[in-house]
């Protein structure tokens, strides 16, 4: 019930709800990003490979003027200038390329080095280009890996330290049996060809930024639904005792609103509460002597009949009061609330009910405690339970645990009432069966009292064919 509740709390609702409008718009920032990012790189990429390409066609047609016994010493003198970015060699055939996956970036950038090397070297009519990873790059005419060459040459070469870059390879046949070998890596920052939507140290900035705006949105939170629990636990005293502590006004503005009204209410309530007990208090006392000297005066009566009628209805008056001003006594808020085993209560109220046992039998068992003002809940349903013995001979109690109430339940086995008359037994001086002497208010005191607490009182046709009464207490 503590992890329900907890779920439900405002606090876990809105910190769950910014989390998804954070992620949400990490998420849709994130996308325009990438598109943004993505578009830029093309750009610039296809501004870099339409450069690189054309170094390489001015390249190789420089290569096409030279004498051939002269280019193997240009070729040294470029692969020494090279160093980590490119390597060059003139090779009697075409070099197999093992070729990275395709994608949209790498036909892009193939496309346009095709285009810059076609349009500048007319008369060339074999051109190769593709990308390959390192570690599948062969060199020279015996197709040697790279990494096997000497130290100078191959220790650095086309590499970005710890990065392993792809690799751009143009072979073109510059002549019969000689083919110009250029591989190139991309220089920064398109070194990876393909635009990466967040990498790790992002996630990583995206998570934590999460979480402190978390974290802050939570205590500012918790500081503002403080007054809102301030309040509530007030609003619960006002069924508990007379001497409800003043709300301190502190939140938001309407928070603040709120508090305000609610102290105002507050302070009309404790007046009209001692407004009534000093209006009960003085009829209490007011109408006891009269009744007294009614009483009194009736005994004196010469005719029997007179004073047998006078008496009855002195009686009756007198009842009707003490009635009354039990109602108001049982129905008062002085008591205070504590937690109350039902199990222990109802056994309480069937041993005082009824000292035969078989008139009172009692079904289930209750784990819950239910909070609430004792000596009111033992007088509610010991009316419930006494108007079962006294018009039903018999009473069951049944005690349910629900989701959200606690049920007691009692099944009378008289001979019930009719339909019509179920809600007005609730009214006060109201008595379904007039054979029965009672003043009528003690479900009406039973009704006021659990509605105080919170709950319900119903009553229904019973299997036994008497009547079911069910008593709903919430559960905290």
């Amino acid at each position: 019930m503590k992890i329900k509740t907890w779920f439900s709390s405002l606090v876990f609702r809105t910190s769950v709800f910014l989390l998804v409008v954070i992620v949400l718009a990490q998420l849709l920032s994130g996308m325009i990003w990438y598109q943004h990012t993505n578009e830029r790189d093309e750009q610039g990429l296809t501004n870099t490979v339409q450069s690189l390409a054309l170094s390489a066609s001015s390249t190789i047609s420089f290569f096409q003027t030279l004498p051939a016994e002269y280019r193997h010493l240009v070729l040294n003198q470029l692969r020494n200038m090279g160093g980590t970015r490119f390597f060059v060699s003139l090779n009697n055939h075409h070099i197999g390329v093992v070729p990275l996956p395709e994608s949209d970036r790498k036909t892009l950038v193939l496309d346009k080095v095709q285009q810059v090397l076609r349009s500048e070297l007319h008369n060339v009519p074999n051109i190769s280009v593709e990308f390959t990873q390192r570690d599948n790059l062969k060199v020279f005419n015996n197709e040697l890996p790279i990494d096997e060459l000497p130290l100078l040459w191959a220790h650095y070469t086309l590499s970005f330290g710890a990065l392993n870059p792809p690799i751009l390879v143009i072979q073109v046949e510059v002549a019969e049996n000689e083919w110009f070998y250029l591989a190139a890596v991309l220089p920064a920052p398109y070194i990876n060809l393909e635009t990466s939507y967040f990498d790790l140290r992002q996630w990583l900035t995206i998570l934590l930024s999460a979480l402190l705006l978390l974290t802050c949105t939570w205590f500012i939170v918790r500081k503002e639904i403080q007054p809102i629990r301030e309040l509530a636990k007030a609003a619960t005293l006002m069924s508990s005792r007379l001497d409800i502590p003043h709300v301190q006004e502190r939140g938001s503005k309407e928070l603040k609103a709120a508090i305000r009204a609610f102290n105002k209410m507050n302070r009309r309530i404790d007046s009209h509460i001692k407004d009534r007990e000093m209006l009960f208090g003085a009829i209490s006392h007011d109408l006891k002597t009269p009744i007294a000297c009614l009483k009194l005066r009736a005994e004196m009566l010469d005719d029997v009949t007179d004073r047998e009628r006078f008496t009855r209805l002195a009686n009756d008056l007198d009842l009707m009061v003490k009635g009354a001003l039990q109602c108001i006594k049982e129905t008062d808020i002085h008591e205070e609330i504590e937690p109350i085993n039902f199990n222990q209560l109802i056994e309480h109220i069937a041993a005082t009910a009824s000292p035969d046992s078989d008139r009172i039998t009692i079904k289930g068992e209750l784990d819950t405690m239910v909070t609430g003002k004792p000596l009111a809940i033992k007088r509610c349903i010991q009316n419930i339970v006494d108007n079962a013995i006294k018009y039903g001979e018999k009473a069951d109690i049944c005690l349910l645990e629900k989701v959200d109430t606690i049920d007691v339940i009692v099944d009378d086995y008289g001979t019930g009432i009719d339909e019509e008359l179920l809600e007005k037994v609730f009214q006060p001086y109201f008595q379904a069966d007039k054979h029965h002497s009672g003043s009528g208010l003690g479900l009406t005191i039973s009704q006021s009292i659990i509605k105080a607490h919170g709950g319900s009182l119903a009553l229904t046709h019973s299997p036994t064919g008497g009547l079911r009464a069910i008593l709903s207490f919430p559960r905290d």
